[in-house]
Protein backbone atom coordinates (compact mmCIF):
# COMPACT_ATOMS: atom_id res chain seq x y z
CA UNK A 1 0.00 0.00 0.00
CA UNK A 2 1.49 3.43 -0.95
CA UNK A 3 1.36 5.97 1.90
CA UNK A 4 0.02 9.75 0.32
CA UNK A 5 0.28 12.40 2.72
CA UNK A 6 -1.55 16.09 2.57
CA UNK A 7 0.44 18.42 4.24
CA UNK A 8 -2.55 21.10 4.61
CA UNK A 9 -2.40 24.44 6.91
CA UNK A 10 -5.72 25.99 8.10
CA UNK A 11 -5.48 28.57 4.69
CA UNK A 12 -5.46 25.61 2.78
CA UNK A 13 -8.48 25.98 0.17
CA UNK A 14 -11.40 22.84 1.53
CA UNK A 15 -12.64 21.58 -1.98
CA UNK A 16 -8.48 20.49 -2.93
CA UNK A 17 -7.87 19.23 0.29
CA UNK A 18 -10.95 16.96 0.14
CA UNK A 19 -10.69 16.55 -3.63
CA UNK A 20 -6.80 15.13 -2.82
CA UNK A 21 -8.70 12.83 -0.63
CA UNK A 22 -11.42 11.91 -2.77
CA UNK A 23 -9.44 11.08 -5.77
CA UNK A 24 -7.18 8.89 -4.19
CA UNK A 25 -10.15 6.88 -2.05
CA UNK A 26 -11.58 6.65 -6.33
CA UNK A 27 -8.13 5.28 -6.73
CA UNK A 28 -8.91 2.25 -3.89
CA UNK A 29 -12.60 2.05 -5.33
CA UNK A 30 -11.65 0.81 -8.75
CA UNK A 31 -8.65 -1.29 -7.53
CA UNK A 32 -11.06 -3.43 -5.40
CA UNK A 33 -13.46 -3.37 -8.31
CA UNK A 34 -10.78 -5.02 -10.44
CA UNK A 35 -9.31 -7.00 -7.82
CA UNK A 36 -11.32 -7.90 -5.29
CA UNK A 37 -13.47 -6.69 -2.40
CA UNK A 38 -11.09 -8.14 0.14
CA UNK A 39 -7.66 -6.98 -1.41
CA UNK A 40 -5.22 -4.67 0.02
CA UNK A 41 -6.26 -0.98 -0.49
CA UNK A 42 -3.97 0.67 -3.20
CA UNK A 43 -3.29 3.99 -1.60
CA UNK A 44 -3.67 5.27 2.22
CA UNK A 45 -3.60 9.15 1.93
CA UNK A 46 -4.27 10.69 5.13
CA UNK A 47 -4.63 14.78 6.62
CA UNK A 48 -2.06 16.07 8.54
CA UNK A 49 -1.12 19.86 9.75
CA UNK A 50 2.11 21.37 10.96
CA UNK A 51 1.89 21.38 14.42
CA UNK A 52 0.03 17.92 14.87
CA UNK A 53 -3.61 19.56 15.68
CA UNK A 54 -7.03 19.62 13.85
CA UNK A 55 -7.30 22.01 10.95
CA UNK A 56 -9.92 24.48 11.11
CA UNK A 57 -10.68 25.94 7.39
CA UNK A 58 -11.87 29.17 5.95
CA UNK A 59 -15.22 27.78 5.90
CA UNK A 60 -15.30 26.63 9.95
CA UNK A 61 -14.68 22.96 9.29
CA UNK A 62 -12.72 21.13 11.48
CA UNK A 63 -10.53 18.18 10.21
CA UNK A 64 -8.85 15.93 12.29
CA UNK A 65 -5.07 14.87 11.45
CA UNK A 66 -2.81 11.27 11.89
CA UNK A 67 -0.29 10.95 13.47
CA UNK A 68 1.24 9.56 10.80
CA UNK A 69 5.02 9.55 10.27
CA UNK A 70 4.35 11.69 7.36
CA UNK A 71 7.79 11.84 6.78
CA UNK A 72 8.53 8.67 5.10
CA UNK A 73 5.15 8.36 2.72
CA UNK A 74 5.79 7.58 -0.68
CA UNK A 75 4.47 11.13 -1.46
CA UNK A 76 3.63 14.19 0.04
CA UNK A 77 1.21 17.33 -1.15
CA UNK A 78 1.12 20.53 -0.60
CA UNK A 79 -2.51 21.71 -1.20
CA UNK A 80 -3.80 25.10 -2.98
CA UNK A 81 -4.44 28.11 0.47
CA UNK A 82 -5.99 30.93 0.60
CA UNK A 83 -4.09 34.22 -0.69
CA UNK A 84 -4.37 36.36 -3.22
CA UNK A 85 -1.94 39.42 -2.12
CA UNK A 86 1.88 39.57 -2.05
CA UNK A 87 1.19 39.48 1.44
CA UNK A 88 -0.68 36.94 1.60
CA UNK A 89 1.74 34.41 -0.94
CA UNK A 90 4.55 35.55 0.68
CA UNK A 91 2.97 34.74 4.81
CA UNK A 92 2.57 31.15 3.37
CA UNK A 93 6.01 29.96 3.63
CA UNK A 94 5.80 30.72 7.37
CA UNK A 95 2.64 29.54 7.84
CA UNK A 96 3.86 26.06 6.86
CA UNK A 97 7.39 26.17 7.93
CA UNK A 98 6.77 23.23 10.16
CA UNK A 99 7.15 21.08 7.73
CA UNK A 100 10.26 21.89 6.33
CA UNK A 101 12.76 20.15 7.55
CA UNK A 102 10.63 16.98 7.28
CA UNK A 103 10.10 17.69 2.91
CA UNK A 104 13.67 17.90 2.63
CA UNK A 105 14.11 14.57 5.03
CA UNK A 106 11.60 12.81 2.92
CA UNK A 107 13.16 14.13 -0.64
CA UNK A 108 16.42 12.59 0.79
CA UNK A 109 14.90 9.50 0.97
CA UNK A 110 13.40 9.37 -2.30
CA UNK A 111 9.58 10.46 -1.21
CA UNK A 112 8.10 12.21 -4.10
CA UNK A 113 7.23 15.97 -3.11
CA UNK A 114 4.31 17.44 -5.33
CA UNK A 115 2.40 21.04 -4.84
CA UNK A 116 0.18 22.99 -7.39
CA UNK A 117 -1.44 26.56 -7.29
CA UNK A 118 -0.74 28.45 -4.65
CA UNK A 119 0.68 25.46 -3.03
CA UNK A 120 4.54 25.85 -4.65
CA UNK A 121 4.66 29.27 -2.85
CA UNK A 122 5.12 26.94 -0.02
CA UNK A 123 7.22 24.43 -1.64
CA UNK A 124 9.39 27.39 -3.10
CA UNK A 125 9.73 29.05 0.20
CA UNK A 126 11.20 25.82 1.94
CA UNK A 127 14.14 26.39 -0.59
CA UNK A 128 13.83 23.10 -1.79
CA UNK A 129 12.76 24.06 -5.77
CA UNK A 130 15.99 26.54 -5.83
CA UNK A 131 17.78 26.53 -9.30
CA UNK A 132 14.51 23.59 -10.37
CA UNK A 133 12.07 24.11 -12.88
CA UNK A 134 8.54 24.16 -11.65
CA UNK A 135 5.02 25.48 -12.87
CA UNK A 136 2.62 27.74 -10.31
CA UNK A 137 -0.29 29.72 -11.03
CA UNK A 138 0.09 31.97 -13.72
CA UNK A 139 -2.46 34.68 -12.20
CA UNK A 140 0.58 35.12 -9.63
CA UNK A 141 3.55 35.01 -11.70
CA UNK A 142 4.92 38.55 -11.12
CA UNK A 143 4.58 37.74 -6.88
CA UNK A 144 6.03 34.26 -7.55
CA UNK A 145 9.37 35.52 -9.69
CA UNK A 146 9.82 38.53 -7.40
CA UNK A 147 9.75 35.90 -3.71
CA UNK A 148 11.48 33.21 -5.41
CA UNK A 149 13.80 34.71 -8.25
CA UNK A 150 16.21 31.18 -8.42
CA UNK A 151 13.11 28.64 -9.48
CA UNK A 152 13.10 27.94 -13.15
CA UNK A 153 9.24 28.89 -13.50
CA UNK A 154 7.88 27.47 -16.25
CA UNK A 155 4.11 28.50 -16.56
CA UNK A 156 3.50 27.36 -20.31
CA UNK A 157 3.30 24.12 -18.76
CA UNK A 158 0.71 22.67 -16.43
CA UNK A 159 2.62 19.86 -14.92
CA UNK A 160 6.58 20.26 -14.37
CA UNK A 161 8.96 17.48 -12.95
CA UNK A 162 12.18 18.04 -11.96
CA UNK A 163 13.54 14.86 -10.17
CA UNK A 164 11.41 13.80 -7.59
CA UNK A 165 9.70 17.50 -7.25
CA UNK A 166 6.56 17.46 -9.15
CA UNK A 167 4.82 20.71 -8.92
CA UNK A 168 1.28 21.46 -11.19
CA UNK A 169 -0.60 24.84 -12.30
CA UNK A 170 -3.55 26.65 -10.91
CA UNK A 171 -6.55 25.62 -9.16
CA UNK A 172 -8.35 22.57 -11.10
CA UNK A 173 -4.77 21.37 -11.77
CA UNK A 174 -3.83 19.19 -8.54
CA UNK A 175 -6.83 16.47 -11.07
CA UNK A 176 -3.82 16.37 -13.57
CA UNK A 177 -1.04 16.30 -10.39
CA UNK A 178 -3.47 13.36 -8.80
CA UNK A 179 -2.59 11.38 -12.05
CA UNK A 180 0.66 11.80 -12.42
CA UNK A 181 1.07 10.24 -8.87
CA UNK A 182 -0.81 8.00 -9.72
CA UNK A 183 1.00 6.94 -12.63
CA UNK A 184 4.39 6.94 -10.90
CA UNK A 185 2.82 4.96 -8.06
CA UNK A 186 0.91 2.46 -9.53
CA UNK A 187 1.52 2.51 -13.30
CA UNK A 188 0.18 4.15 -16.37
CA UNK A 189 -2.48 1.57 -17.26
CA UNK A 190 -4.30 2.42 -13.95
CA UNK A 191 -4.21 6.25 -14.25
CA UNK A 192 -5.59 6.22 -17.68
CA UNK A 193 -8.43 4.16 -16.38
CA UNK A 194 -9.03 6.36 -13.03
CA UNK A 195 -8.80 9.16 -15.27
CA UNK A 196 -11.10 8.29 -17.86
CA UNK A 197 -13.65 7.12 -14.87
CA UNK A 198 -13.41 10.72 -13.23
CA UNK A 199 -13.66 12.65 -17.32
CA UNK A 200 -9.71 14.04 -16.09
CA UNK A 201 -8.36 14.81 -19.73
CA UNK A 202 -4.38 13.21 -19.14
CA UNK A 203 -3.51 15.42 -22.88
CA UNK A 204 -3.74 18.72 -20.82
CA UNK A 205 -0.29 20.06 -21.12
CA UNK A 206 -0.40 23.56 -20.93
CA UNK A 207 -1.66 26.63 -18.69
CA UNK A 208 -1.54 28.88 -21.90
CA UNK A 209 -4.82 28.84 -23.42
CA UNK A 210 -6.51 28.98 -20.44
CA UNK A 211 -5.04 32.23 -19.38
CA UNK A 212 -6.45 35.84 -19.82
CA UNK A 213 -4.00 37.75 -21.04
CA UNK A 214 -6.00 40.65 -20.04
CA UNK A 215 -5.50 40.58 -15.99
CA UNK A 216 -2.35 42.60 -15.24
CA UNK A 217 -0.51 42.85 -12.21
CA UNK A 218 -2.01 46.07 -9.24
CA UNK A 219 -0.45 49.14 -9.09
CA UNK A 220 -1.24 52.60 -7.94
CA UNK A 221 -0.07 55.22 -11.01
CA UNK A 222 -3.40 56.70 -12.55
CA UNK A 223 -2.04 57.91 -15.09
CA UNK A 224 -0.80 54.42 -16.48
CA UNK A 225 -4.31 53.33 -15.57
CA UNK A 226 -5.55 55.76 -17.70
CA UNK A 227 -3.54 54.79 -20.69
CA UNK A 228 -4.70 51.00 -20.21
CA UNK A 229 -7.92 52.30 -20.48
CA UNK A 230 -7.53 54.19 -23.69
CA UNK A 231 -5.28 51.28 -25.15
CA UNK A 232 -8.51 48.98 -24.30
CA UNK A 233 -10.93 51.18 -25.57
CA UNK A 234 -8.59 51.68 -29.48
CA UNK A 235 -7.90 48.02 -30.43
CA UNK A 236 -8.47 48.38 -33.54
CA UNK A 237 -6.79 51.78 -34.17
CA UNK A 238 -3.15 51.73 -35.43
CA UNK A 239 -0.64 51.84 -32.65
CA UNK A 240 1.70 54.96 -32.64
CA UNK A 241 3.96 55.07 -28.96
CA UNK A 242 4.61 58.99 -29.91
CA UNK A 243 0.75 59.78 -30.46
CA UNK A 244 -0.45 57.92 -26.94
CA UNK A 245 2.57 59.42 -24.95
CA UNK A 246 1.87 63.15 -26.31
CA UNK A 247 -2.02 62.27 -25.98
CA UNK A 248 -1.08 62.04 -22.01
CA UNK A 249 1.61 64.86 -21.66
CA UNK A 250 4.32 62.50 -21.58
CA UNK A 251 7.32 61.91 -23.32
CA UNK A 252 8.31 58.74 -25.14
CA UNK A 253 11.10 57.46 -22.50
CA UNK A 254 8.86 58.34 -19.44
CA UNK A 255 6.08 56.57 -20.95
CA UNK A 256 7.70 53.64 -21.45
CA UNK A 257 9.51 54.31 -17.55
CA UNK A 258 6.55 54.48 -15.80
CA UNK A 259 4.70 51.53 -18.11
CA UNK A 260 7.46 49.49 -17.10
CA UNK A 261 7.00 50.11 -13.47
CA UNK A 262 3.40 49.85 -12.88
CA UNK A 263 2.80 46.88 -15.34
CA UNK A 264 6.44 44.80 -16.19
CA UNK A 265 5.56 45.71 -19.82
CA UNK A 266 5.57 47.48 -22.83
CA UNK A 267 2.86 49.87 -24.30
CA UNK A 268 2.73 47.76 -27.45
CA UNK A 269 3.00 43.80 -26.04
CA UNK A 270 0.09 45.24 -23.02
CA UNK A 271 -1.59 46.25 -26.09
CA UNK A 272 -1.04 43.20 -28.28
CA UNK A 273 -1.80 40.74 -25.04
CA UNK A 274 -5.08 42.67 -24.88
CA UNK A 275 -5.97 42.10 -28.87
CA UNK A 276 -5.46 38.82 -28.48
CA UNK A 277 -7.65 38.33 -25.57
CA UNK A 278 -10.31 39.78 -27.36
CA UNK A 279 -10.05 37.30 -30.19
CA UNK A 280 -10.20 34.75 -28.35
CA UNK A 281 -13.35 36.02 -27.16
CA UNK A 282 -14.74 36.31 -30.04
CA UNK A 283 -13.80 32.93 -31.23
CA UNK A 284 -15.20 31.34 -28.37
CA UNK A 285 -18.59 33.33 -28.46
CA UNK A 286 -19.40 33.98 -32.34
CA UNK A 287 -19.17 31.87 -35.77
CA UNK A 288 -17.49 35.23 -37.38
CA UNK A 289 -14.72 34.38 -39.89
CA UNK A 290 -11.35 34.81 -38.68
CA UNK A 291 -10.70 36.96 -41.09
CA UNK A 292 -13.18 39.30 -39.64
CA UNK A 293 -11.98 38.86 -36.43
CA UNK A 294 -8.47 39.97 -36.90
CA UNK A 295 -9.78 42.77 -38.64
CA UNK A 296 -11.46 43.91 -35.57
CA UNK A 297 -8.62 43.58 -33.18
CA UNK A 298 -6.98 46.14 -35.49
CA UNK A 299 -4.70 43.60 -38.01
CA UNK A 300 -5.06 43.15 -41.39
CA UNK A 301 -2.75 40.86 -42.31
CA UNK A 302 -4.35 37.38 -41.05
CA UNK A 303 -0.69 35.08 -41.11
CA UNK A 304 0.88 37.77 -38.89
CA UNK A 305 -2.02 37.57 -36.82
CA UNK A 306 -2.38 33.82 -36.02
CA UNK A 307 1.83 33.58 -35.54
CA UNK A 308 0.80 36.45 -32.61
CA UNK A 309 -1.80 34.42 -31.48
CA UNK A 310 -0.19 31.06 -31.75
CA UNK A 311 2.80 32.57 -29.56
CA UNK A 312 0.39 34.07 -27.21
CA UNK A 313 -1.93 30.62 -26.95
CA UNK A 314 0.03 27.77 -28.66
CA UNK A 315 -2.80 27.09 -30.63
CA UNK A 316 -3.80 28.39 -34.05
CA UNK A 317 -7.29 30.71 -34.04
CA UNK A 318 -8.87 27.73 -35.66
CA UNK A 319 -7.48 25.16 -32.81
CA UNK A 320 -8.56 27.71 -30.37
CA UNK A 321 -12.31 27.82 -31.54
CA UNK A 322 -12.25 23.95 -31.76
CA UNK A 323 -11.27 23.65 -28.40
CA UNK A 324 -13.19 26.15 -26.78
CA UNK A 325 -16.08 27.52 -28.90
CA UNK A 326 -19.94 27.18 -28.25
CA UNK A 327 -20.94 29.46 -31.15
CA UNK A 328 -23.15 31.82 -31.31
CA UNK A 329 -25.32 30.11 -28.81
CA UNK A 330 -21.98 30.40 -26.12
CA UNK A 331 -23.21 29.40 -22.36
CA UNK A 332 -20.14 29.09 -19.77
CA UNK A 333 -21.55 25.87 -18.55
CA UNK A 334 -24.05 24.86 -20.98
CA UNK A 335 -26.33 21.48 -20.37
CA UNK A 336 -28.10 19.47 -22.85
CA UNK A 337 -32.47 20.15 -22.06
CA UNK A 338 -34.07 17.50 -20.48
CA UNK A 339 -35.99 16.70 -23.61
CA UNK A 340 -33.07 16.06 -26.39
CA UNK A 341 -31.66 13.52 -24.24
CA UNK A 342 -31.43 10.29 -25.36
CA UNK A 343 -31.53 7.04 -23.54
Amino acid sequence: MKQIAVLATNSSISSDVFGLLDFFEYCNVLWRYQHGEHCAALFHCYLVSPDGMPLTLRQGVTLAVQPHNWQQADALILPAAYAYSRAQLSALAQQSAGYFSGLAHALDNGSIIAAHCTGTFILAGSGLLAHKKATSSWFFKDVFQSLYPTVHLQLNKLLVQDGNLLTAGATTAFMNLCLALTERLAGEAFARQIGKIMLTDPNRSSQIPYMDLSVGQQHSDLLIAQVQKQLINSLAQPFALEQLAAQFHLTKRTLLRRFKAALNDTPLNYLQRLRVEQAKRLLETTNQPVEQIVLQVGYEDVSSFRKLFLQYTELTPSQYRQKFSQGDTFHCCPAEPASSRVI
